[in-house]
């Protein structure tokens, strides 16, 4: 039996009449410009259902689907998904404003020229979406995965992506202001040429990451994995790297200016031409590290009194 396609008529009603919505199906209707703001969706199907226009803001929707539906230019201010899904959705030019998203899948959805300030997501999948001109400022991304997306040249702000995937990710050439990616997942991840001063990379798996010819000035990779990870020529001017792990760790040409990589372990290190002036190397171990032409003026190395003080325990 064909679900009922239900109407803007029949929505509107059932608001004015304070009663539940009747059953039925979004799939394939025309919603184009309706005022629906306020509605609770739940379990619905909205699948080719054309919502360009339309007012969303403060709707709910709990285990909706959306397959192929469209929101362009659509108003879903303080909206909540909820466990939703959808493939080739679009939400191009739409005003995602204060958005709460929890457990969703966007597959290849459109997001180009959306709003996303503010937006709050946990949990959240974005295989294949278009993100890349997507306004993103103040938002925070808990748990997400927005692995092998193309993000070259994105412009973010004071947004954060805590205990996220971003494995294979493209970001060269991106500004990236007040930004935190604290223990995320992100190897063989393209950061080279970011523009990312005192960015946060705490905790984080970056094997393979690429951020040559980057502006990473105050930048943090304290506790980091850096296997492999390409600083060829970065401008790391008083960056920490404390207790970060590393094999084959590639910072020639960097400039590390009274940077700190106290406690750093790693092997096979190059910094070669690299400046290092004023840098804190104390209790670091860089076994096979290479020094060729390496500026070490002022470098702070080894002090005796603060490694005798970490190795102090007290009497049993």
């Amino acid at each position: 039996m064909t679900a009922t396609i239900l109407t803007v008529e029949a929505l509107n009603r059932a608001r004015a009449e304070k009663r539940l919505l009747p059953a039925g199906t979004l799939a394939a209707g025309d919603y184009r410009g309706a005022d629906l703001s306020g509605f609770r969706f739940e379990h619905i199907d909205a699948s080719r259902a054309c919502f360009d226009g339309a007012d969303l803001s403060q709707t709910s929707w709990m285990d909706c689907r959306f397959d192929g539906a469209s929101f362009a230019q659509c108003r879903l201010d303080k909206a909540r998904f909820q466990a939703c899904t959808g493939v080739s959705a679009s939400f191009a030019r739409a005003h995602l404003t204060f958005v709460f998203m929890k457990d969703c899948r966007w597959d290849q959805a459109d997001f180009r020229d959306a709003d996303l300030t503010r937006l709050t997501a946990m949990k959240t999948s974005f295989p294949g979406c278009q993100l890349a001109t997507a306004r993103l400022a103040e938002a925070f991304l808990s748990e997400c995965d927005l692995s092998s997306l193309d993000l070259r040249n994105v412009v973010w702000e004071k947004t954060h992506f805590p205990d996220s995937q971003l494995n294979g990710t493209m970001f060269a050439g991106a500004a990236l202001t007040m930004c935190s990616f604290n223990r995320v997942q992100a190897c063989n991840t393209d950061f080279s040429g970011i523009n990312a001063p005192s960015v946060s990379f705490y905790g984080s798996n970056l094997e393979n990451a690429r951020f040559c010819d980057a502006s990473l000035a105050g930048a943090i990779f304290d506790l980091a994995r850096l296997d492999r990870a390409d600083f060829s020529r970065a401008a790391l001017t008083m960056a920490r790297f404390c207790e970060a792990q590393s094999t084959a760790l590639n910072c020639s040409h960097a400039i590390l200016i009274d940077a700190d990589l106290a406690h750093l372990q790693a092997a096979h290190a190059d910094f070669s031409h690299a400046d290092l002036t004023g840098a804190r190397l104390h209790a670091a171990e860089l076994p096979d590290a290479s020094w060729h032409d390496a500026t070490l003026t002022n470098v702070r190395r080894d002090d005796a009194e603060l490694r005798a003080a970490e190795l102090w325990h007290p009497p049993l």
